[in-house]
């Protein structure tokens, strides 16, 4: 048997949604005529910046709250808010402010390389819904990952979401080793 740390798969990073708050309210009109911002009150009840200098998209509310969606790492994600907060202050749109980022959420995939009888492991594995005439994926909560949940697919490809720190990517991998490990073993 191979050791366990060649079993590991990589996780690919697919998103990261972080948080932060200016701490004072956003004139979200003014945003409209500015480069790299879309605002349309009739369709959005936020503006969004997405230019050349981000690497993902930032949801700024009237409130103060942004929002950093589709970023791969964490660090994207920081870069962002902070870029969005220097953008905002730069056009005087709010005072200069240094700001707290909050991560809130981290989406990985990863293929196992093997099919997966997802019958047998909503029946072997404990926390799992699987319903496949309402979702082609068993859903397995998994105690270790806390908030996170694993959606597994028949074909191997295995998303894990819900994550809430970068240390729950190591753990993630160990969930996808015991997956692996239970595919491979004999009823």
């Amino acid at each position: 048997m191979q050791p366990l740390r060649d079993l590991r798969p990589r996780l690919e990073v697919v998103n990261v949604v972080a948080t932060a708050e200016l701490g004072q309210p956003v004139d979200l009109d003014r945003l409209a005529m500015l480069e790299g911002f879309l605002y349309d009150q009739a369709i959005y009840h936020c503006a969004y910046l997405k230019d050349r200098n981000t690497r993902a998209k930032v949801s700024i509310f009237a409130t103060g709250k942004m929002i950093s969606v589709g970023a791969k790492s964490l660090a994207d994600s920081k870069h962002d808010l902070k870029y969005a907060a220097e953008v905002l202050a730069r056009h005087r749109v709010i005072e200069d402010t240094k700001i707290q980022v909050k991560l809130r959420n981290i989406v990985a995939t990863t293929h196992l390389g093997t099919k997966l009888d997802l019958e047998r492991l909503a029946r072997t594995l404990p926390s799992v819904i699987y319903e496949p005439e309402q979702f082609p994926a068993a859903i397995y909560h998994a105690k270790d990952l806390e908030a996170g949940s694993v959606l597994i697919f028949s074909n191997g490809k295995i998303v894990f979401a819900g994550l809430r720190s970068t240390k729950q990517l190591k753990i993630a991998r160990d969930v996808a080793v015991s997956l692996i490990m239970l595919a491979n073993s004999s009823d």
